[in-house]
């Protein structure tokens, strides 16, 4: 049907659409904090950054702090991370993936691409070298601390 004219000017507009959605998408999906040589002790430390203020939290909760889930600590633009995140971070971004081979897609991409995405930006930011290297440093209380993230037994 497609190397029809008609049909071909008539989907167009969708195509185009589709192309917009997933551009927007892709952008949103993008680490929104800053990257750090070191830990400010002024910082409130999370389990996935630390957070430079979080009384301006886009996901403020009743009593003025923040609400946000530890994931979207990526996506919020008080979050900094620093080279002691990193091997948390790199784990978390393999078992983000490594759920891809358990769940089923549909859920897989509704629970977690957009974290993927985020991580993914992250590793390019601090660059796939140091990442890569992080891994080396993991310990065990990020893997506990990635568990239990995954598992969803972290409440902010």
């Amino acid at each position: 049907m497609l190397p029809d004219e008609h049909v071909q000017r008539a989907s167009q507009s969708v195509f185009e659409a589709g192309a917009r959605e997933a551009l927007e998408q892709a952008q949103a999906a993008v680490f929104a904090g800053g990257i750090a040589a070191a830990p400010d002790p002024g910082h409130e430390r999370t389990v996935t950054a630390d957070c430079a203020d979080e009384t301006s939290s886009p996901w403020p909760d009743a009593m003025g702090g923040c609400a946000a889930d530890f994931l979207l600590c990526l996506a919020c633009p008080n979050a900094r991370v620093h080279p002691g995140h990193h091997p948390r971070l790199a784990h978390l971004h393999q078992k983000v993936h490594s759920l891809q081979s358990v769940l089923p897609e549909r859920s897989w991409h509704e629970r977690w691409s957009e974290h993927a995405l985020r991580l993914e930006d992250l590793r390019d930011k601090v660059g796939p070298a140091a990442w890569n290297a992080a891994l080396a440093r993991v310990n065990d209380e990020d893997r506990t601390l990635v568990h239990l993230l995954v598992k969803g037994d972290l409440a902010p």
